[in-house]
């Protein structure tokens, strides 16, 4: 089905050569395009007249793009919604959907993904606007019970099943007969019989559907099941449903079939840590060309020495010789002995080669510990928490990223050595200290202008009680102003300069220490006297 018939999309982007590519792919596919070059500029567009779908760029002066996008989303709920961005992690894309969009594309652009990723916006747009409007005519038209047994929501890409107070299935739709049986087989059957196992006797444990039933709300849950199609991830909405006198006689949930999406989220992780480390390629770069290249001076140095070295032998060999056959020397050769020894300069050789030699070997050995690091770094994460030494983490994480902090503080640790492994997931905690440490650093160059007026200090610490392990990463900043210490955890939220930081780094560090690790993230802050980062990770 082709979705390209009439169909008028508005671009938006700041860079006119983006614009004019992206309309010559959709008006050869049979779109009809109209561009912007600035948010106030599509506003006034889509005031005036009709657009099916909006794509707009994220970052733009002025305005950005969500802003756009919210103003869309709010005042015209027909159009649909598509952002572009440069920036493809899995944490940008993931706060970009929850703005409210159908789809992104990351940058830089090509035909087939902007022309599948506009089809699908306008599949989406189209079968959101039919939901939309059965909504709306459910609750103006039907009773409770005709929108009970409607079957409109068989034509849904997502499982719906209604169920009573005692947990017996009422109604399944076609998409849930497809993951389990037919509703003739499950209707008056208990839902865990069907859903979890026919040898089941009693309601799941955490079962959303009994807390809609006896909190009267609405959960929202992801769980692995068991379907005709294998095992596989569902997000579960459940929401009760209420007779004329206000009581809750059933409940509904809606099954979404999330498998593909979080293999893809899954894939994206180890792309978000290889971004990271790409933004810290050229320190990196310094710091191994720096002993590299005194390693291949010494080098040089020792070839030439050495070269010397064998003057001297060839005339020793010379005299051994002449006084083998002759039993005296000449005072020719003696010269030429005394010449080539002085040239050498032997003494000398003595103490510098095995110095030289030393530090070749040490720039060496500081080569290897930055290519362990990154080794470390860019491991693709655990699928399970696993025991870590977090001692070592931190370690690695100021390695990494020690061309952002060497030039403007000085670092302090202090490692608890009763510290035990620690279970996480050991790259999203390395994520984290990187993040943090360079922000520590940023902070400091600040106000030393970047180390120009004296250098900052930033220690890290950890500890560790019977509950938790606790890792403390103070610098000696400006501090973080009051009026937005509230702000600091929020998605895209940034005090840096344009170029210098998304605002993705502090709420990717809170999402994984306090979402995926059930941990703490908290700071202590005062103006003019730094700030201290506390990171809480439960030891069970």
């Amino acid at each position: 089905m082709s979705f390209s018939a009439k169909k008028k999309i508005l671009i938006v982007d700041d860079e006119k050569p983006i614009r004019t590519v992206l309309i010559r792919f959709l008006e050869k596919a049979g779109y009809q395009c109209e561009e912007a070059d600035s948010t106030a500029a599509a506003k006034e567009l889509l005031a005036q007249e009709h657009f099916d779908l909006l794509i707009s760029d994220l970052m733009m002066p002025g305005e950005s793009g969500l802003d756009l996008i919210k103003h869309a989303k709010e005042n015209y709920p027909k159009t649909g919604r598509i952002m572009a961005t440069a920036m493809g992690s899995q944490e940008v894309a993931r706060e970009i959907m929850d703005v409210g969009v159908y789809g992104y594309i990351v940058k830089p652009i090509s035909r087939d993904i902007v022309l599948i990723t506009v089809e699908n916006a306008l599949r989406h747009l189209a079968l959101d606007l039919d939901m939309q409007a059965c909504i709306a005519e459910m609750e103006e038209k039907i009773s409770y019970r005709t929108r009970k047994l409607d079957a409109i929501m068989n034509n849904l890409n997502i499982g719906i099943i209604m169920v009573d107070s005692d947990m017996k299935i009422l109604e399944m739709n076609r998409k849930m007969e497809e993951w389990y049986s037919s509703g003739t087989e499950a209707n008056g059957k208990y839902c865990f019989q069907v859903l979890v196992s026919s040898e089941r006797v009693k309601v799941c444990d955490h079962c959303p559907m009994t807390t809609s039933f006896k909190e009267a709300i609405t959960c929202d849950v992801q769980r692995q099941l068991n379907t005709t199609r294998g095992t596989r991830d569902f997000r579960i909405v459940t929401s009760p449903i209420y007779n004329e006198d206000g009581e809750v006689t059933a409940a509904v949930g809606l099954y979404e079939d999330v498998t593909e999406r979080l293999m893809i989220e899954r894939d994206l992780h180890q792309a978000q840590k290889l971004e990271a480390v790409g933004q810290l390629a050229a320190g990196i770069a310094h710091e191994i060309n720096t002993p590299i290249q005194y390693v291949g001076d010494n080098l040089s140095f020792l070839k030439d020495s050495f070269s010397d070295i064998n003057s001297v032998l060839g005339s020793f060999a010379k005299v051994w010789q002449q006084v083998k056959a002759q039993e005296q020397v000449s005072e020719e050769l003696q010269d030429q002995l005394q010449t080539d020894i002085e040239d050498a300069d032997l003494e000398y050789l003595t103490e510098e080669v095995p110095l030289t030699i030393n530090q070749s070997l040490d720039g060496v050995r500081r080569v290897d510990k930055i290519v362990k690091a990154m080794k470390d770094f860019s491991h693709p994460g655990e699928e399970d928490k696993t025991p870590t030494d977090l001692n070592k983490v931190i370690e690695t994480a100021l390695t990494v990223c020690r061309n952002e902090w060497k030039y403007v503080a000085e670092v302090e640790t202090s490692f608890d050595p009763e510290l035990p492994a620690v279970p996480c997931f050991p790259g999203d905690i390395s994520q984290v200290f990187l993040n943090l440490i360079v922000n520590a650093a940023h902070a400091i160059g600040e106000v030393t202008d970047n180390g120009n007026n004296g250098m900052g200090k930033i220690s890290i610490s950890t500890q560790v009680n019977d509950k938790n392990a606790t890792v403390l990463i103070t610098d000696t900043g400006g501090g973080i102003p009051e009026d937005i210490q509230n702000r600091v955890f929020n998605p895209f939220f940034t005090t840096k300069e344009r170029g210098k930081g998304t605002g993705q780094g502090l709420a990717i560090a809170h999402r994984v220490v306090v979402n995926k690790h059930e941990g703490n993230l908290s700071f202590d802050t005062k103006k003019d006297d730094g700030t201290t980062f506390t990171i809480s990770l439960p030891l069970k």
